[in-house]
């Protein structure tokens, strides 16, 4: 057996300590493992296999992660989608108010900011998060072959996802990606990544 081979038992024991020198050694012999098929103090502690399986995972999800180019062609694209649902959104608002109650139709006819606002919020509300709750990814995902992952690397709840849609509303959040780990306020509080198919 490899000395590669046999570290994939070593970090795993619970008969294993560290050595500057050496590296990972058994705590019985106080020497780098030597033996061929298996290891009769081989223990296996749980914890650290889940541990590192867990490292192994994020290692993967760290290195699909999708690039600043994609995550930007995903901001424009998606921009200009949610441009054309809200309108779409508005216009089928404005058709069910018509009909329900044509006299709440006034509140529009006022330049209200905070009423715009609102409309936004819900439609934004509405557009990331079915998208990405019922497929991982929005139309511009669709387009660049990225979608949306947790830190296990696998599709987000609903809850989640409704989370990383409301912090896309964060003031000066798209300035957020200017970092270098290529994610953005609405990745990080979600604690979710984008990453390339």
């Amino acid at each position: 057996m490899t000395r590669e081979e046999q570290l994939r038992f070593c970090k795993i024991c619970k008969n294993q300590k560290f050595d500057m020198k050496q590296g990972i050694i058994c705590n019985l012999t106080n020497k780098p493992a030597d033996f061929e098929d298996y290891c009769n103090s081989y223990i296996e502690d749980s914890e650290l296999k889940q541990k590192m399986e867990s490292n192994k995972n994020e290692n993967e999800i760290l290195n699909k992660t999708a690039s600043q180019g994609k995550r930007f062609a995903n901001y424009l694209i998606d921009l200009i989608c949610f441009m054309i649902f809200s309108f779409i959104f508005g216009a089928i608002l404005g058709i069910v108010l018509a009909i329900v109650s044509p006299s709440s139709l006034s509140i529009f006819e006022q330049d209200n900011k905070l009423i715009d606002y609102l409309l936004g919020f819900i439609a934004g509300m509405i557009y990331y998060s079915i998208l990405e709750a019922t497929t991982g990814r929005t139309i511009a995902k669709f387009i660049t072959k990225t979608k949306v992952v947790n830190e296990e690397g696998v599709k987000p709840d609903f809850g989640t996802i409704l989370l990383r849609s409301l912090c896309r509303f964060i003031p000066f959040e798209p300035f957020s990606f200017l970092g270098s780990d290529n994610s953005g306020w609405h990745d990080k509080l979600s604690k979710t990544r984008v990453i390339e198919i």
